[in-house]
């Protein structure tokens, strides 16, 4: 009875059921093995029971195994594993932070290579989504595949009866991020940007029958830097609908959007979400910069542009028959440059998770990332944000224009440029002028990058209800387990 009650869980993962197991659990390849998480008590009825994934590794690879946890929700006694597990954790139903795959990669490599019966077991909580991202991030590393598309067309394959494997587009976009970064030798490090504008291109149907009112949410590690207004005016039959800030919010690295769709009368309703990363901003458009109509060239500004068709976006791509989305519906995104105007949202100040934190853990020769975090600890709340700005490395010439003037060119110190409390020497315009708060400058005193963003409101959990399975585990809850704390 168990077992038929654990083969419903684990759906139509493939599963080990040799010499008296029966476990989620697949070898993808010889010496890397994906599975559930092994449990105990209650949970260990329905899911890996702990102890028969501990006997399994003894008695099939005994002392040559390494078990690494994904998971920021949940932990176990990792003495079972003669305290070999490591822990790179990230939420569920979302993608790692891109900081954290290398690390993965390279921690795992070493393993793998110090003795050739050495294998890993890498598990999330249902061991596919999360569990497959960086499994293919891996195996990219390795370089077995030379693109990302055959790196999870292989996991789909061998984790899943119904080639399912990794299936949340955020997440498969963070595998299209390492790729890309492996590809082209590029060096990471995150790109600050100002967002301006989303638009969507055809109008949503809404489930409560009126007319969609959209509005959105900005998160950045974690915290909410923006809640934008309800956005009316939407007419069925539109070709498209721009929603402009009337001041534009500034985001680096990894990033998350929310929709959702707040009528006059009724609930609001989940529409979609997305995650990108602000590095991997490329394309450029010249707009009309109030409503973002191309225009004549000479009236227009330049703009960095991303847009993410209907089945890229989480959540709306299950809607298979085109009920609320049409085929060709699709969210473009507008950014700036930064300018002389910074301003830092007022919803990023107090708050930050100090859970699902993890350190590089290897110490391979810096190859694809750089930069550096200054010791905050001692500063105030101002200067912290100061802190959290890095200089821009990248030696990719087509990536400079993601630079932009810190100081025009009649820029004249006043007393309200100047700050009581000293910055760190690197805080400092290089050509001369005065120090700047919250910008770190190159020799051309140009603002460069945005590292972190500390405090704001709390990340709240997405509960809502959805007529299909949204991610690699059976529970809705995005950030079950993870503590909040006010600083």
């Amino acid at each position: 009875m168990a077992n038929k009650i654990k083969g419903w869980v684990s759906k139509n993962k493939r599963r080990h059921k040799e010499d008296g197991f029966d476990l989620d659990l697949t070898y993808i390849t010889p010496n890397i093995i994906a599975m559930g998480f092994p449990a105990d008590k209650l949970e260990g009825v329905y899911r890996n029971n702990i102890d028969d994934v501990v006997r399994f590794l003894e008695g099939k690879h005994k002392d040559h195994y390494k078990v690494y946890n994904l998971c920021c929700e949940r932990k176990y006694d990792t003495s079972k594993f003669r305290h070999r597990v490591a822990n790179f954790p990230f939420e569920d139903h979302n993608p790692p932070r891109l900081e954290l795959i290398k690390p993965f990669c390279e921690d795992l490599d070493e393993w793998l290579s110090s003795d050739p019966d050495n294998v890993a077991a890498i598990h999330c909580k249902a061991g596919k989504g999360r569990t497959g991202v960086m499994i293919c991030a891996y195996m990219l590393h390795r370089e077995r595949f030379d693109n990302a598309d055959d790196a999870l067309k292989f996991y789909s394959q061998t984790r899943t009866r119904d080639f399912k494997g990794v299936t949340i587009p955020s997440q498969k976009r963070y595998v299209y991020y390492y790729g890309e970064l492996l590809r082209n030798g590029f060096t990471y490090v995150p790109v600050t940007l100002l967002l301006r504008e989303i638009r969507f291109e055809t109008i949503p149907i809404t489930s409560v029958g009126s007319s969609c009112c959209p509005y959105f949410e900005v998160y950045q590690m974690k915290v909410r830097v923006l809640t934008s207004p309800v956005y009316e005016g939407l007419k069925k039959g539109d070709s498209h609908f721009s929603m402009v800030l009337q001041q534009p919010v500034m985001v680096g690295g990894d990033v998350k959007i929310d929709f959702f769709n707040k009528p006059r009368y009724g609930k609001k309703e989940k529409m979609f979400h997305f995650w990108f990363n602000t590095f991997f901003v490329h394309e450029t458009e010249k707009a009309d910069p109030v409503n973002g109509d191309a225009l004549n060239p000479s009236s227009c500004r330049e703009y960095l542009t991303m847009t993410i068709p209907k089945m890229e976006l989480d959540r709306a791509n299950k809607d298979k028959s085109h009920k609320a989305y049409s085929p060709n519906f699709k969210v473009k995104v507008y950014f700036i440059h930064p300018e002389t105007n910074l301003e830092r949202s007022k919803s990023a100040d107090d708050m930050m998770c100090k859970n699902c934190t993890s350190k590089p853990r290897s110490n391979t020769e810096e190859k694809l990332w750089s930069g550096h975090s200054p010791q905050i600890t001692h500063m105030t709340a101002n200067q912290r944000l100061a802190a959290s700005f890095s200089k821009l490395t990248c030696s990719d010439p087509s990536l400079s224009v993601r630079q932009s003037n810190v100081l025009p060119p009649d820029y004249s110190p006043t007393t309200s440029n100047r700050q009581s409390n000293p910055l760190p020497s690197d805080l400092t315009v290089r050509n001369g002028g005065e120090v700047v708060p919250g910008l770190t400058t190159s020799e051309s005193g140009r603002v460069v990058s945005l590292l972190s963003v500390e405090g704001g409101s709390l990340y709240h959990s997405d509960n809502e209800p959805f007529e299909d399975d949204l991610s690699d585990t059976e529970s809705d809850n995005e950030w079950e387990g993870c503590e909040v704390t006010q600083v």
